[in-house]
C-alpha cells in the first residue's frame, strides 16, 4: 500500500470514529432527555402529600348583635343584630338546672332543659317573647349551639308573686359554641362570648 492509500485510509478511519462517537453522544442525551419527566412524575406525589389539608373556615358572628337583650318565661333570653335579620336565644329551665344566685356553668349540649339558638330570616325580634306571631312570617333558618358553655344566674325570685308575673333578672354568659344545622351537619358559625346581663325574665308572654 502506497502513501496515498494509508493516508487516505486513516482519514476514513477518523471520519468513522468521529460518527461512532456522535451517534453514542446522541443517543445518550436522547435517553436523558426521555428520563426526566419520568423522574418529576415521580416526585410530584411526594410533594402533593407533603401540602398541610387547610382548616375549614370559621365564622365568629359574637360582635353582630347589639348590646340591647330581651327576655321573658323561665328562663329566655335573646339579642337580634342591627337589621333584624338574626337572632340568638338562649332557653332554660331555671327549676330543672336548679338556678340560683350562684353562677352555674354548663355544657351547652345534652343538657335537659338549656337550648341555645340561632335564628337566620327576617323580622326576627317579632318571634321572640311574643304569642301572636303574624301568621305570613317567612320561615327562619335554625341553628343549634354545641360544644360549648354556658353560664347562668338569676336575681331573687319574688315568690309572692303570681306565677305568670314573678319578674327577676337572669345573666347568661355564652362561650366558646359551635353551632350545627337542625338535621345535625356541621356549620362554620361560632360564638366565641356574648352576655346577657340582668335581663328581665319570669313574666308570660300573653
Amino acid at each position: 500500500m502506497n502513501m496515498n492509500q494509508k493516508g487516505f485510509a486513516n482519514i476514513v478511519l477518523v471520519i468513522i470514529i468521529v460518527i461512532l462517537v456522535g451517534a453514542v453522544g446522541y443517543f445518550a442525551f436522547v435517553k436523558k432527555s426521555k428520563s426526566e419527566p419520568v423522574a418529576r412524575q415521580a416526585l410530584t406525589p411526594t410533594s402533593t402529600s407533603q401540602t398541610p389539608t387547610p382548616k375549614i373556615a370559621t365564622q365568629n358572628i359574637s360582635n353582630i348583635f347589639q348590646s340591647e337583650s330581651g327576655g321573658c318565661s323561665n328562663i329566655f333570653v335573646y339579642k337580634t343584630n342591627k337589621d333584624n335579620t338574626i337572632g340568638i336565644s338562649v332557653s332554660a329551665n331555671k327549676d330543672k338546672l336548679k338556678l340560683s344566685t350562684t353562677q352555674k356553668t354548663f355544657n351547652t349540649e345534652g343538657i335537659d332543659g338549656l337550648e341555645v339558638k340561632l335564628l337566620m330570616g327576617q323580622n326576627i325580634k317579632s318571634l321572640y317573647c311574643n304569642d301572636a306571631v303574624d301568621p305570613n312570617q317567612p320561615k327562619s333558618k335554625k341553628l343549634i349551639g354545641k360544644s360549648g358553655k354556658a353560664t347562668i344566674s338569676i336575681s331573687d325570685v319574688g315568690e309572692s308573686q303570681p306565677v305568670w308575673d314573678r319578674n327577676y333578672t337572669a345573666t347568661v354568659i355564652l362561650k366558646d359554641v359551635h353551632f350545627v344545622e337542625e338535621n345535625g351537619n356541621n356549620s362554620d358559625v361560632i360564638i366565641d362570648e356574648i352576655i346577657f346581663r340582668n335581663v328581665r325574665v319570669g313574666w308570660l308572654p300573653g
